[in-house]
């Protein structure tokens, strides 16, 4: 049974961004300590000769705890204002301190003193609430008498200032090793009772106090280790995105070397004749453009057209027939999907070598005599050629230009020098028919058929070679619904084939020595980890006061920049788009993220997808020559 596609999936992957985000940024809140407020309330007025301890800065779990043994033996009650912090770090103290029947106040949060920020007092509050169950109505003290223990270390000294007053709210901290020294005594100075500030009691706290408590106090205690975990994640895509950088330099550049040597004894131009199949779902808008394109080139052996309409129902067969060009033949069969259409092509061709191609394509004159010469060396079985993005005006068709040529073909480039190129893409690709039949015809098994066949190709023993001269334009979406869509279907059956090919990884083949490997670490854990480092980028500039964050983010956008300026003069196009490339990676690349991670939960939950199928606008049939783009 073929489930809906789980839209709502982005909207979890924000929603868990958005957690990360708070959890990291309530752990730099909680571990960023501001200078102590120095705050006066309102005057309580004790009888002569009462004091009021009260301490401040706790519950520490080392001095606390010995001031509480002072108080016990002396049998006098306290009062603590709290942080809510230290509440939370030291739950066992805090419990202490209510069992032994001391009263609770607040101070803050992060610091004691910090009583006039709403926020701080109510993370206090959900502290308490955790710790506790209750809700203090005692936020912040009142006048006090300072001891001086902050000051002096002479417990004499410190009694004195004490007791200048004979009497009031004695300000104590119980997060040193004065605390306990000077509260033994003082609880021993003759002639005075001992009280709490005021007679109000904790109350239960509600619900939502308890839940922000759990929360806050979660965030607290494992913000550290989601960082180290955050930033094990951001070193892993550093290294992992510096790496595919220098293999793209590395490896592309000596691609181009051994072609520029081969240049020299090119060997002999081949002319096989040619069946090409076009597999064909309501591509009206663009077919009658693919055709033409294919009837007009310059190759000069027999290049036969086959059209598979399959199942359209915008006229795609009638547009295809009504070309009336020769050497076209249209096959129409009931709706069985891409890998249905191009199995019954092939079956009908009469020829060995096959050019494979979709409906929303054009091939330029010498794309097909380009795209068949590797077959000169007979372990070839599949070649790959270089699919360009037609309608590139506007951003998003900028956008989708810069990938296609500083990734995927990059990619290719990268991957033939290693012999393990996965796909060979469905716009523009031609294959020995003696391959295909070794694999058993095109796979239904995957979304991403082109990238299935490709790999058992490969891995029956065929090399995959790669032609950047053999050119061919394709409609690339023209909205971001469309893209998303393509994307997800792509990345979806990439995630498939290569699961479906898994057992290569113990075979001696490139496929599973290099290629696997490299989708593995650069289609799926790069663009699974790259997030968080973008995240990690808004924490440390926004809320940890770390700059350098931005940095380091800015020098990794300049070399990936540089690197995709290489690419386009590699593939041998104009560096004026270079400008959209900074723009890409900041809003672009956060969609192709998306899509990836969309797939993983996908492909966890287990849901099937059915075909998505995006929008033709025809733009590609409306240009002169069949082609539209700008540089």
């Amino acid at each position: 049974m073929v489930r809906r596609a789980p839209r709502l999936h982005w909207i979890s992957i924000l929603l868990g961004l958005v957690v990360l985000m708070c959890v990291v940024s309530f752990h730099a809140y909680t571990a960023i300590r501001p200078e102590p407020v120095r705050h006066d309330g309102e005057r309580i007025t004790l009888p002569e000769h009462t004091l009021a301890l009260a301490f401040h800065g706790g519950p520490d779990p080392k001095w606390t705890p010995r001031v509480l043994d002072v108080l016990r033996e002396s049998g006098v009650k306290a009062t603590f204002f709290v942080t809510g912090a230290q509440v939370t770090r030291n739950p066992a103290v805090t419990r202490r301190i209510a069992e032994e029947g001391h009263q609770i106040g607040i101070d803050g949060f992060r610091v004691e003193g910090d009583h006039g920020d709403p926020l701080d007092l109510a993370f206090a509050q959900a502290a308490l609430a955790e710790a506790l169950g209750v809700h203090t109505p005692l936020v912040g003290p009142p006048a006090e008498i300072d001891s001086g223990d902050r000051d002096h270390q002479d417990i004499g000294t410190l009694v004195r200032m004490s007791l200048r007053e004979n009497g009031g709210v004695v300000r104590l901290h119980d997060d040193g090793s004065i605390g306990a020294d000077i509260t033994r005594e003082l609880v021993r100075t003759p002639g005075y009772r001992f009280v709490t500030v005021t007679g109000d009691r904790p109350v239960a706290a509600s619900g939502a106090e308890r839940f922000t408590g759990a929360v806050t106090t979660w965030s607290q205690r494992n913000g550290g280790v989601v960082l180290l975990l955050s930033g094990t994640a951001i070193a892993i895509a550093a290294l992992l995105g510096l790496l595919r950088t220098f293999l793209q330099l590395g490896l592309a550049h000596t691609d181009r070397r051994l072609r520029r040597e081969s240049a020299l004894e090119p060997p002999p131009w081949i002319t096989p004749p040619v069946s090409v199949v076009v597999p064909a779902y309501n591509e009206g808008v663009n077919i009658a453009a693919t055709v033409r394109s294919i009837v007009a080139n310059d190759h000069p052996a027999d290049v036969e057209v086959i059209v598979v309409d399959d199942g359209s129902t915008d006229g795609t067969a009638d547009r295809a027939e009504a070309l009336g060009l020769p050497g076209v033949t249209v096959i129409r069969q009931a709706n069985q999907g891409k890998p249905a259409a191009l199995n019954a092509g092939i079956r009908q061709a009469r020829h060995d070598v096959l050019v494979l191609l979709d409906g929303d394509t054009v091939f330029e004159p010498d794309t097909i005599g380009e795209l068949v010469q590797p077959f000169a060396d007979s372990g070839v079985g599949a070649v790959s050629g270089n699919a360009k993005v037609g309608n590139r005006q506007g951003l998003l068709g900028r956008w989708q230009h810069l990938e296609y040529c500083a990734g995927s073909n990059l990619d290719r480039q990268i991957l033939h020098a290693l012999r393990c190129i996965p796909t060979v893409p469905g716009a523009v690709g031609a294959f020995r028919r003696a391959a295909i039949t070794d694999v058993g015809g095109v796979s239904d098994e995957t979304l991403a058929e082109d990238t299935d066949l490709t790999m058992a190709i490969t891995r029956a023993g065929w090399r995959v070679a790669y032609r950047p001269r053999a050119k061919a334009w394709t409609e690339a979406p023209s909205s971001l619904n469309g893209l998303f869509r393509q994307r997800y279907r792509w990345s979806y059956g990439t995630f498939q084939a290569m699961w479906k090919h898994r057992r290569a990884l113990v075979e001696s083949g490139p496929m599973g020595r290099f290629g696997l490997l490299y989708l593995l670490a650069f289609h799926l854990l790069l663009p699974l980890l790259a997030p968080v480092m973008d995240l990690y980028v808004v924490y440390g500039f926004l809320v940890a006061d770390a700059p350098l964050a931005f940095v380091v983010w800015t020098v990794f956008l300049l070399a990936q920049t540089a690197s995709a300026g290489y690419a386009l003069r590699l593939d041998g196009e104009s560096l004026k788009p270079l400008w959209a490339y900074p723009l890409q990676q900041l809003v672009y690349r956060q969609l192709t993220y998306a899509v990836v991670i969309q797939s993983v939960i996908t492909a966890v939950h287990g849901t099937q997808l059915r075909w998505m199928k995006v929008r033709r606008t025809g733009l590609l049939a409306a240009a002169p020559g069949g082609t539209v783009h700008v540089t």
